[in-house]
């Protein structure tokens, strides 16, 4: 899969990721302290699921109307657990692109949600 990790994911996720063969962008590599919108922009126009920390993706999408990307995950993981995190990344994985096309993702210690993203006109 194609991710855009926020600057709010651990590196050791970023480089879990990477380590399974996944093509990773990283906002704190790539352009760090962009705001939310851009954040979401960017895995839009470079067609990436993006994984972040932050519920203010949610909230510009679904109450504001900022246009999506594919899929956001919405980690609610506190404090991220560093084994814990790579379970989850792993059952991302497989549940492969056409899994988690168009939802909003949110994972906590209990599961993983999906929420259809709103349909663009």
């Amino acid at each position: 899969m194609r991710w855009l990790v926020d600057e709010n994911i651990p590196r050791q996720a970023i480089t879990y990721l990477r380590s399974r063969g996944e093509d990773v962008v990283s906002v704190s590599e790539f352009s760090p302290n962009i705001p939310d919108r851009a954040v979401i922009e960017l895995a839009r126009l470079d067609d990436r699921v993006l994984l972040s920390f932050d519920r203010d993706h949610g909230e510009l999408i679904f109450r504001h109307g900022v246009v999506p990307p594919r899929t956001v995950v919405y980690l609610r993981l506190e404090p991220p657990d560093p084994e814990f995190l790579s379970i989850v990344l792993n059952a991302l994985i497989d549940l492969g692109q056409d899994g988690l096309n168009g939802q909003f993702v949110t994972v906590n210690k209990t599961g993983i949600r999906q929420r259809p993203l709103p349909l663009v006109a």
